[in-house]
């Protein structure tokens, strides 16, 4: 394919190097890429258009591999392929999955407005709310309990090493949402203090969720002062753990330290598992659901048969 064939290629380098953007934002941002990809491929056969396809799926996958609702945009869309294959023409096919495309992104949406209008229920007047990191989710029920003229506060950190808690900060401020801020060791000073714990989730399997690096002991010290500790979460994170291809991600080190030092090994890890016994609900757009529940919702989740060829060449 030529140069100027290319452009979807670009979209997936922007996402590969994007580490501010959330999870559901980069699953739309991938869809988008696919999108570009319907209008710029110049397949003549469907099996050449599959394979295109599969590849620029496995591409948006090792862009981001953390952000499971890629892997399931992906999914989806190859499920829908490998079903209708033999049975389409060629510009059918590709119509069908840029039709399936603009359902995710819309889809994607319309779930951020559910757990906004379940999430804002947990917000009461005179609360104090702890959130870490940044959370499309958690910014949005937030900002929906100051529209509903909710008197509450927050408490976050700055979320080093690119700071995306100090641009929440800012933003809930501007919104006249008294925001405290601190350095991230010091977060866990003020669970004493406040309701409620509110994060969001890159990934949920039947036994943890990810998030940003930090969460883990935050959500230990909750359990330990009896602090409820909540996940927002689109359906589309959910994954079993058996195709979950959560990594130990390490960013550039010189986020951190941009000096080289004898003998001094500079790390920038990004994402943690933390368990989800230590949560008390998961705010789904459908509701709140229990721990105890993810497994069954996660069995109804169907996996492409190509995609599990694939699977372990996805790094």
């Amino acid at each position: 394919m030529s140069r100027k064939n290319r452009g979807y290629q670009d979209l997936i380098r922007a996402i590969k190097e994007d580490n501010l953007s959330g999870a559901s934002l980069l699953s739309r941002k991938a869809a988008n890429t696919i999108s570009l990809f319907t209008q710029e491929i110049k397949a003549k056969t469907i099996s050449r258009y599959y394979q295109s396809l599969l590849e620029v799926g496995k591409e948006l996958i090792s862009a981001q591999p953390d952000m499971i609702p890629i892997f399931n945009l992906v999914n989806s869309i190859l499920l829908i392929v490998e079903k209708k294959k033999n049975k389409l023409t060629l510009e059918e096919l590709n119509y069908q999955v840029r039709k399936k495309v603009e359902d995710f992104h819309s889809n994607s949406l319309k779930s951020l407005e559910g757990i906004t209008q379940i999430g804002q229920t947990l917000i009461f007047n005179g609360c104090t709310v702890i959130t870490y990191s940044f959370s499309e989710g958690v910014f949005s029920i937030l900002k929906k309990a100051k529209e509903k003229r909710k008197r509450f506060k927050v408490v976050l950190s700055e979320s080093r090493p690119v700071f995306e808690g100090k641009n929440l900060a800012l933003s809930l401020g501007k919104m006249g949402i008294p925001v405290t801020l601190v350095i991230d060791a010091a977060l866990s000073l003020y669970l004493k203090e406040v309701d409620l714990v509110l994060v969001g989730a890159d990934s949920v399997s039947e036994r943890s969720f990810v998030n940003k690096v930090g969460t883990y002991g935050l959500s230990l010290m909750a359990k330990e002062l009896g602090v409820p500790f909540y996940v927002a979460s689109e359906r589309t994170k959910f994954i079993s753990e058996k195709w979950s291809k959560t990594t130990e991600h390490h960013a550039d080190p010189k986020e951190i330290f941009s000096k080289r030092s004898k003998n001094v090994k500079i790390e920038n890890p990004y994402f943690e598992e933390i368990p989800l016994l230590y949560c008390k609900k998961i705010i789904t757009p459908d509701g709140f659901i229990s721990p105890s529940r993810v497994s069954s919702e996660i069995r109804k989740i169907t996996i492409s048969k190509d995609l599990m060829k694939e699977i372990k060449g996805i790094k």
